[in-house]
Formats: C-alpha cells, structure tokens, sequence
C-alpha cells in the first residue's frame, strides 16, 4: 500500500461522508441565498472589527460597543435558517477533519493531541 494512494482513499472517504455532503448542501443554500450572504458578510466585518480592536489595545467603552453589534448580529445570523445551518454543517465538518489529523499525528508520534482542556488534561507542555 502506497501512501499516496491511502491519502486519497481517505479524501475520498471525506468527501462523501455526512458532514461534507451536510456541508455542501448549506454551502449551496447560501450561495443561493442573497440575504443569507450579505448577512454573514456584516457578522464576519464586525468579527473582523472587534479583532482590530482588540489587537489595538481600544478602549473598554469601544470593544463593548463593537461587542454589543457582534452579539446582535449573531442573533440575527442565528435566526436565519441557511446561515445557522451553514455555520453549524461547516463546524462538524471542520470537527471531523481536526478528528483525522489528531488520529494521524497520534499514529506518527505516538502522543496524544491536547484535548480542548489543554495541558491540564495531558500534562503536556504545549502551554495551552
């Protein structure tokens, strides 16, 4: 067995598993969908923001102005079907892929992968 061929055997199996086939099903939603798209676009700019923000040391008084939007948009994101539905298919998809490296770098290394816990759970020193 080659590895090259086992690699892709297991884009393959990627590719046709429930959380690409979800994934791309919303994908295709919003593509449709031109408020879905404006509307994650603002949520997105005012992530954005706040992150300029932050790394600018701004004020308390401007963050939670900028906090404030962020949380309202999210409502608003959140009560539109395809982009809920969108963003949620893309973070089980995305869980999947991170599931496949951890095991991938747990057969190379023969070391766990930090858990969300961090170092707590492993002891490791990843400083997380």
């Amino acid at each position: 067995m080659d590895i090259i061929s086992k690699a892709r055997e297991l884009g393959n199996m990627i590719g046709s598993s429930e959380e690409m086939m979800n994934f791309r099903k919303w994908e295709e939603s919003l593509a449709k969908d031109h408020k879905a798209r404006a509307l994650l676009k603002e949520y997105q700019e005012i992530q954005s923001e706040m992150v300029m923000a932050v790394h600018q040391n701004s004020e308390k008084e401007k963050l939670d102005k900028i906090k404030q939007k962020l949380l309202e948009k999210y409502d608003e994101v959140n009560q539109c079907d395809v982009t809920r539905n969108y963003i949620e298919s893309k973070e089980k998809l995305d869980m999947l892929i991170k599931k496949v490296n951890d095991v991938l770098i747990y057969s190379i290394t023969g070391e766990e992968p930090c858990s969300a816990e961090g170092c707590s759970s492993c002891s490791g020193g990843c400083g997380k």
